[in-house]
């Protein structure tokens, strides 16, 4: 009889548990604007190092860290990271963040460049 209390309550918990768990986040919307966001916070990041060594070296750099807005289907606003490079950008302000964006497939339309 103990055992099948314990079962019974093991599985309204799980139920509960399951139940409870946020659906926000799970959209296909959401999950892409996810994954443009980590693409973008890590390319900011990559051009900022690369233009730290290349300035180490004694080239002469600039970098400039801001965000850009991000448009969902629902004209929902959101921002992520962006990067300018004076060095690695070769005269076109944002194309090596953007280079790199296109290599990780993130270049997303919603993005207002």
């Amino acid at each position: 009889m103990l055992q099948k209390i314990s079962l019974i309550s093991l599985a309204c918990l799980l139920f509960t548990g399951c139940m409870s768990m946020p659906s926000e986040g799970t959209s296909p919307e959401e999950k892409k604007f996810r994954k443009v966001e980590a693409a973008a916070k890590e390319c900011a990041e990559i051009v900022k190092n690369q233009t730290i060594e290349l300035t180490a070296e004694g080239k002469d750099a600039d970098t400039r860290w801001t965000t850009i807005d991000y448009v969902g289907p629902d004209q929902r606003t959101r921002t992520v990271e962006y990067r300018t490079s004076s060095v690695l950008d070769n005269g076109e302000p944002g194309r090596a963040w953007q280079t790199c964006m296109s290599d990780k497939k993130a270049l997303a339309p919603e993005l207002k460049l």
